[in-house]
């Protein structure tokens, strides 16, 4: 079996805020990541881990092959929580996957969808129908709040009209000319955004915005279909997900099933289980 290189990345700072107004997003955080670090350990593939010099002290226990400080000097709004992925991913080689820390790949099934070189690109899934016009949209309020922080600087490639996105709980590039469009546009433009006054006074006064669902998702469709590259997913539809052994926690309700995480790991590696015990008692 040839071993794919998996990475997970670890930006502290977002989490040691108050994102969702959730509390010991720090701690929570690491029965998850250590979770999706077990199971791909248990199928006998690499993973490693992006992170900061605070994060390297927690996450940095896990059982990670390799540990990198990629971003000990990443400087730009905390709510780009995206950032430390994207940072992670341009300093990881081509063919490398990343997965969020929520991510869990339990069976061959999966591993052999994400082992496909011959597409450009493969991402989680394609988001539903949901265009920044429509009632209730995730994606009108933050891409009403980016658009005029960028002004005249917006890409060509960006396409405002499209009517859906990739979730990138997933990720993983094959071809280097769009990984390089991607995250240099990607780098650019919420660069632009940080620094611009108006932007983060908005995006302070209201904690429910979220910027990098425009930034990281609907900006990679944008290159992707711009350019004409080839994409794969690995769950054309969700119900498929059980079926091949993939499990993604989406948003703050994931740490309602804290204690699920924890019963699991600790039935498939007890010694990390009691090691990340450990480790939080000690925070």
């Amino acid at each position: 079996m040839k071993k794919t290189r998996f990475c997970h990345s670890v930006w502290t700072k977002p989490m040691s805020g108050l994102r969702w107004y959730i509390e010991d997003q720090l701690k929570n955080n690491l029965w998850l990541f250590a979770l999706s670090v077990a199971y791909v350990k248990k199928s006998g593939h690499k993973i490693v881990l992006h992170t900061d010099s605070f994060g390297k002290e927690i996450y940095g226990q896990l059982p990670y092959d390799e540990i990198y400080l990629t971003l000990d000097h990443l400087d730009v709004h905390e709510r780009f929580w995206a950032a430390g992925k994207i940072y992670a991913q341009e300093a990881e080689p081509i063919g490398s996957v990343h997965i969020d820390g929520d991510v869990f790949l339990k069976k061959q099934a999966v591993y052999d969808i994400i082992g496909d070189r011959d597409v450009d690109l493969i991402v989680q899934m394609i988001e539903g129908n949901d265009t920044p016009s429509s009632l209730g949209s995730c994606y009108e309020d933050n891409m009403r709040l980016i658009l005029p922080a960028l002004n005249k600087n917006i890409p060509p490639e960006f396409n405002i009209l499209q009517n859906t996105a990739y979730n990138c709980g997933l990720i993983k590039f094959n071809n280097p000319e769009l990984k390089k469009r991607y995250i240099e546009g990607y780098k650019t433009m919420i660069a632009l955004c940080s620094k611009n006054q108006s932007f983060v006074k908005r995006l302070i006064a209201d904690n429910n915005l979220c910027p990098d669902i425009v930034m990281e998702q609907w900006w990679l469709k944008s290159v992707v279909e711009y350019y004409g590259y080839k994409i794969k997913t690995v769950l054309p539809e969700r119900e498929k997900a059980e079926t091949i052994g993939y499990t993604h926690l989406i948003g703050k309700n994931k740490y309602d099933l804290i204690p699920v995480v924890k019963e699991r790991l600790s039935e498939i590696s007890p010694d990390l289980y009691v090691r990340v015990d450990k480790i939080i008692s000690r925070l």
